[in-house]
């Protein structure tokens, strides 16, 4: 699909002085088992992606716009049992640089161009500084107060060109000899890590960090962020008034817009972090969402004429779920997984239902505001394992941003590591305390109604053992229900296993993670952390004592497909 921007003109590439392509991706969220197909799709779109890629008047760039990394601490692999996450991600990071390196050849002028996410950033200071020294890229840091940051100030005083605030390069015009073209890129990180991460970042700091979600941020609580980029924008504009300016914002579409509404001279922005895939023209800025996982890669060919103006910005999308796949096992990235994580990759669990017939446990965005199946086994799951311990629990709690994979008959290890890996280890484990049911409707409803003004970035809180009607909590809201919002919660009798109303008075031990009791943007975790004490253990080794203990055989059953979200 080719969408042309606004600033289209002449279509022709063979008539422009100078090209920059640009390969862009982001929220890649460590899934090293899609990228071989990912990779294989580059490979197989090579001539629209790097158009003229090999010509000394071209630049190409592979813009990776945050999150290629996620939860590096996290163990669990069979095949190298001391292997950690962030390794096998840094392995793969490097080997898909080099795979698109080698597509055009020694001689192309190419880069790799990288900007921080909040999910490379689960490993804390120490991960991400040798990420970004071993990988074989350019990070930018551009909102990121070096002031504050030793860890980052003191790589770029080592004068270390793989760090820096922005980067300009030069393109040869194809006829000028005495002209080069010019081409900025800076970057933008979601700045709030004390919600994303709190107390996991010692020695880095960004502009405008706060313990804030990205959702209740507005133009004034980013204005560090935004003067960090105008200032390098407007310097290069000053020296290059003719020159292109990308941005890589690991900020979401709202906030890039934000940024390019007090930066108009951005040419095109790269956007991740919301996981959308939606392309827009504000201005004269195309801002590209990129979003996740790997289904999909946008390429940007821009072009300069024979005056130096940037006349056209073409895009093109291409989903690697449409990539034929012929001849995929030989691919370098297979062969390398194959070899290094073959047991890793075996079939492991069993999906069936009570009649015996292969079923899945999807994953997919709605668990973030709705019912899922997914969600339901996992609560249950845990719950099951949490009673081994603590009979008396009564719920277990999980917020759906931590649950980043489905699972399904035949699923393997590699996908079983996926299914809770929306949460840094430093911050994974369990709490158990009390609360009455009074205390238990002020923390759903205070869930409910943040998920009803942004469903996808105030994630929704699944229960094992409660019931909730967010319809109904949304009309109470609005006006058209005369009822109280304690009316939408029902919890599970223990006898009659039914749901049926909340008791105000009554006590319920309950299970939450601690990145939740930790917030403090939000009242509930507040008034009720200090109850709690730590399981020490997390959502994936209780599951995977679960699964061991039900010899990985999975049984979905009518309570798996039961309504606990209206």
């Amino acid at each position: 699909m080719k969408i042309m921007s606004a600033q289209s003109g002449m279509n022709n590439v063979n008539f422009r002085a100078a090209q920059v392509n640009i390969l862009a991706t982001s929220d890649n969220h460590g899934n090293v088992h899609s990228l071989p197909k990912f990779v294989k799709t580059i490979e197989s779109n090579e001539a629209e992606i790097f158009q003229k890629g090999k010509e000394p008047s071209t630049l190409n760039i592979f813009a990776i716009a945050g999150d290629w990394f996620i939860n590096p601490s996290k163990k669990g692999f069979i095949t190298k049992e001391k292997m950690k996450n962030g390794d096998i991600q840094l392995r793969f990071l490097k080997k898909t640089i080099d795979c698109v390196n080698k597509l055009l050849g020694k001689e192309s002028n190419f880069d790799t161009v990288f900007t921080m996410g909040n999910h490379d950033l689960d490993g804390g200071d120490r991960f991400i500084y040798k990420a970004i020294t071993v990988a074989p890229m350019k990070t930018l840091v551009t909102n990121v107060d070096l002031e504050k940051s030793p860890v980052i100030n003191g790589m770029m005083q080592k004068v270390n060109p793989n760090v820096a605030k922005s980067i300009v390069y030069e393109i040869p015009d194809d006829k000028n000899p005495d002209l080069k073209h010019k081409v900025l890129f800076v970057g933008a990180t979601i700045p709030t890590m004390g919600f994303y991460n709190p107390g996991l970042l010692e020695k880095m700091s960004f502009y405008d960090d706060g313990n804030v979600k990205d959702s209740n941020l507005n133009e004034e609580d980013i204005q560090g962020t935004i003067n960090a980029v105008k200032e390098e924008v407007e310097k290069f504009k000053k020296e290059n008034p003719k020159g292109a300016v990308i941005l890589l914002s690991h900020m979401g579409a709202r906030l890039s817009q934000m940024i390019r509404d007090n930066v108009p001279q951005i040419n095109v922005i790269l956007n991740g972090h919301d996981h959308k895939y939606l392309t827009s023209l504000r201005g004269k800025t195309n801002i590209n969402s990129l979003g996740q996982d790997n289904e999909m890669i946008k390429s940007l060919n821009l072009r300069f004429n024979d005056d130096g103006d940037l006349e056209t910005t073409d895009m093109n999308m291409f989903f690697t779920g449409l990539t034929l796949v012929d001849d995929i096992e030989n691919h370098p990235l297979q062969l390398f997984l194959n070899e290094n994580f073959a047991r890793d990759r075996e079939p492991l669990v069993s999906v069936k239902d009570l009649g015996g017939k292969e079923v899945e446990l999807d994953y997919g965005t709605e668990i973030r505001y709705s019912n899922s199946h997914l969600a339901n086994y996992l609560t249950s799951a845990i719950k099951r394992s949490v009673r081994n311990s603590n009979p008396d629990v009564f719920a277990v709690a999980i917020q759906s941003s931590i649950i980043r994979g489905g699972i399904k008959d035949g699923s393997s290890n590699l996908d079983l590591m996926k299914v809770f890996d929306g949460v840094s280890e430093d911050l994974s484990n369990l709490q158990i305390g009390e609360v009455k049911g009074k205390e238990l409707v002020g923390l759903i409803t205070e869930n409910i109604l943040a998920n009803l003004d942004a469903p996808t970035r105030n994630t929704i809180i699944h229960w094992s053992d409660i019931q909730i009607d967010r319809t109904l909590m949304s009309k109470i809201r609005s006006g058209e229900s005369k009822k109280q919002y304690k009316d939408a919660i029902k919890v599970r009798n223990n006898i009659t296993k039914k749901f049926e109303p909340i008791n105000l008075s009554a006590g319920y031990k309950i299970v939450l993670p601690e990145k939740y009791l930790v917030k403090d943007d939000i009242k509930w975790p507040g008034k009720i952390r200090d109850r709690f004490v730590s399981l020490n253990q997390t959502y994936d080794e209780l599951f995977k004592q679960y699964l061991y203990e039900i010899d990985h055989q999975i049984k979905v059953t009518p309570k798996t497909k039961e309504q606990r979200i209206l």
